[in-house]
């Protein structure tokens, strides 16, 4: 009787042993490269980086540079980077002041993008510019004309060659869908009159489905204290058409920020939702709701934080992750983040270390719910590797010697390859990458 619990423990540790044996290998094969240039150093500024990769392994990155001192200065640039590693010269994209959004169609790349007129800052319009396989920047379809302002874009690929465009000003909310000829049509206005847009947010659901999401509220923009927010569906037959209300938030209550990202068939919307109390003092706090006829509100940092710059991504499998910075009084900030899998609720949120007060993180989630936070921290880009599905994040890394990085961003690729890029330098910025080997 004695033996038959000395052989289970033998069989629980020869198992455990195997079972490192096969992990220590795929551990010993996670590796970050040593950073390269994605955009040689110049004398101008330049606009934030933006990353996307194709089914096939490429990566494009499109990012602006500009004159601060010129109103209608900036130009917006995309800068390739094969399966293989070999990054090719910038593309100056024609008449377009900013790239909105950017993604990949099959090998096709497909810009959304700004313009505006000579010597005004962007944007008047919004449009959409394909860049062939070959390399080959066709010419640009107007999609929203008539704008003003801040412009924010978000661009989806959906299945069956379609993509999903969706553009926000402060005049309303706007969505097309391209089909047979690459061109996008049926434009729809998702926004009633007086309604002023924040923010906006849209996701793929699967097949041919999607959802965009965004905060609006009635009055002068900039002004107006957006507590609702909404979403629209869209299918195959058609673009997001008809506007619904997930929930509102309490009476003093604003939404700052908002994410969307899959839940299997569904989404899940997180968002930084602000306040005052009655003593008069400020609270800012991340939270998160399935999208549903009664969503459950779930709160991801404390009420008592000052929580801002949200990131929030999921796998096709709607394992799901999330990221935000909190602040003391003081300017200290700190990295945070809240995963959950495909068949759970989000853990508590975890610390990953401190990040610049300037800087928000960035986050991406892999094929097999690989979690990358990519954030800046004394200067330094720092990026951290997780599970969406354990919730645990390996020790954060430094990409770079540098001090003067700024604007992380980070992409996933399909076959659990990562990129993580950021701007560098002072006096002559370059745009910088590292790549990840997962």
């Amino acid at each position: 009787m004695r033996g038959r619990p000395a052989r289970r423990a033998t069989l629980a540790l020869t198992l455990v042993l195997a079972l490192l044996a096969a992990v220590a290998p795929l551990a010993a094969q996670a590796a970050w490269s040593r950073p390269f240039e994605l955009v040689k150093p110049g004398s101008l500024d330049y606009l934030p980086t933006q990353l996307t990769f194709s089914p096939g392994g490429a990566a494009a990155a499109a990012f602006g540079i500009l004159d601060v001192d010129t109103p209608g200065s900036s130009q917006a640039y995309v800068v390739s980077r094969s399966a293989g590693g070999v990054v090719g010269q910038p593309v100056a994209i024609a008449g377009a002041r900013e790239v909105l959004a950017l993604g990949f169609d099959g090998p096709a790349l497909e810009l959304l993008t700004g313009a505006s007129p000579s010597g005004l800052d962007c944007c008047s319009s919004a449009q959409a510019i394909r860049i062939t396989g070959g390399g080959a920047v066709q010419p640009p379809q107007t999609l929203v004309g008539g704008l003003a302002g801040a412009t924010l874009g978000q661009l989806v690929t959906l299945a069956g060659g379609r993509m999903l465009a969706a553009v926000a000003t402060e005049r309303g909310v706007w969505t097309l869908q391209s089909g047979g000829g690459n061109r996008f049509t049926g434009r729809r206005r998702l926004t009633t009159a007086g309604q002023a847009p924040e923010s906006l947010a849209a996701g793929w659901l699967g097949a041919e489905n999607s959802l965009v999401a965004w905060t609006a509220a009635t009055g002068p923009a900039g002004f107006a204290d957006p507590r609702s927010i909404f979403f629209s569906l869209g299918s195959k037959r058609s673009a997001p058409r008809r506007a619904h209300t997930l929930l509102r938030a309490g009476i003093g209550h604003r939404i700052d920020e908002l994410a969307v990202a899959r839940r299997r068939s569904g989404a899940t919307a997180a968002w930084v939702e602000s306040w005052y109390d009655r003593a008069g003092s400020y609270h800012s706090q991340v939270r998160a709701a399935d999208f549903g006829s009664r969503p459950q509100i779930r709160s991801l940092s404390p009420a008592a934080g000052l929580a801002a710059g949200i990131s929030f991504a999921a796998d096709a499998a709607g394992a799901q992750a999330v990221a935000w910075k909190t602040c003391n009084a003081g300017g200290s900030c700190t990295v945070h983040a809240a995963t959950r899998g495909p068949s759970a609720g989000f853990r508590a949120a975890v610390s990953l270390g401190s990040i610049d007060a300037s800087q928000t993180p960035a986050l991406t989630v892999g094929p097999r719910g690989e979690t990358l936070v990519g954030w800046v921290r004394s200067g330094h880009p720092v990026a951290a590797v997780g599970s969406a599905a354990s919730g645990r994040f390996g020790a954060p890394r430094v990409l770079s010697a540098s001090v003067y990085a700024l604007d992380m961003t980070v992409a996933f690729g399909p076959r659990r390859n990562a990129l993580a890029a950021w701007t560098q330098g002072t006096l002559n910025t370059s745009v910088v990458a590292a790549a990840y080997t997962g």
